[in-house]
């Protein structure tokens, strides 16, 4: 009996695996224009309720939008004009005496010989790590170019995502239309039941997200302002933003903290790493239980990898819509196992 097997593969299949390759380079390729695009539709679908509700006092849905675009455009101005010149003046004041920290900390590790004789290479290392590292930030004026054209290059792609919401907005349920133009037609019910899933999660997820950065925020500068800690304004900011990242995002916001107050008085750094740690902890039992948990129900460990590989296919726009991506896939992996696609 011959047990070997023929395979037939037709050109047809050949081109059919040939052309979704291609489909996936081409994604791949304008990456950046379809995170945009995502992420004028999250926008576009958190203003909607408040444009349905202008419409329905008689107020015309153009001019509804551009009322919600104010209001939401000038808050973001005013929030960002209390902090701007604080936090350029913080970055400023820590460059320039940044030399001055390197030393005392080469200082204080030199202090620390005697006592611990046996580290001495490893202190010696440490001691090293800083003064490259001054080095590094006092001679990086082409980092400091290209980070000035990033973030310019940031700025442009929000504010174009804006332009894209607006006009989203503007239509009844222009997002439903969209996707119901480009979505198979035996499956269009299914994807517009979705994304209505989709949306109502993404929009509690932004909320939950800002209202959580705010708070750690917010409590990590009172903490820190009692303590008379420098630039408390700017590691505050810098708490509530790295609180995108589950777990790690905390650590990383209070090392700079704890250092700087380590620099000021050894027992002043002693006080921030205790206060980073209450913080943590009723982050961890009150505030993301509260706001988060209930939201999204993603395992930490997925969404750290989803902030990766969203922060390496689209830097930070893609980072940002990662959490959100990965819950509505989520939903999809439901459906399929409930055989509902």
């Amino acid at each position: 009996m011959d047990k070997s097997k023929s395979i037939n593969i037709s050109w047809k299949s050949i081109l059919k695996v040939v052309a979704v390759i291609l489909f996936l380079i081409f994604l791949y390729l304008i990456r950046d224009v379809i995170i945009i695009f995502i992420f004028a539709l999250i926008v576009a679908s958190a203003i909607a309720p408040a444009v349905d509700l202008l419409e329905k006092i008689k107020i015309p849905r153009v001019l509804g939008a551009v009322i919600s675009y104010i209001i939401i455009i000038g808050l973001l101005a005013f929030l960002i004009s209390l902090v701007v010149a604080p936090v350029i003046r913080d970055i400023k004041n820590l460059s320039s005496n940044l030399p001055e920290y390197i030393e005392s900390l080469t200082l204080k590790f030199k202090s620390f010989e005697k006592t611990f004789s046996k580290y001495e290479g490893a202190i010696e290392q440490i001691q090293k790590f800083f003064i490259q590292l001054g080095e590094r930030l006092q001679s990086s004026e082409k980092g400091i170019f290209s980070g000035v054209v990033n973030i310019f290059g940031g700025i442009f792609s929000f504010f174009l995502a804006l332009v894209i919401s607006f006009y989203l907005s503007v239509q009844k349920k222009g997002v439903q239309r969209i996707l119901g133009s480009i979505s198979p037609f035996n499956h269009r019910d299914y994807i517009l039941d979705l994304w209505e899933r989709a949306q109502k999660k993404l929009g509690r997820w932004l909320q939950g997200q800002l209202f959580l950065g705010i708070i750690v925020g917010a409590l990590v500068y009172i903490g820190l302002y009692f303590l008379d800690i420098k630039y408390a304004l700017l590691l505050a900011i810098l708490a509530g933003v790295l609180e995108i990242f589950p777990y790690i995002g905390p650590v990383l916001a209070a090392i700079p903290a704890v250092i700087i107050g380590f620099l000021q008085a050894p027992i002043l750094g002693f006080w921030v790493l205790i206060l980073y740690v209450v913080v943590q902890q009723m982050e961890n039992y009150l505030i993301v239980p509260l706001v988060i948990g209930r939201v999204v129900g993603l395992n930490p460990i997925i969404v750290i990898m989803a902030l990766l590989i969203g922060a390496k296919l689209g830097g930070i726009l893609g980072m940002i819509l990662a959490v959100p991506l990965t819950a509505v896939f989520a939903e999809f992996v439901k459906d399929l196992v409930k055989k509902k696609v």
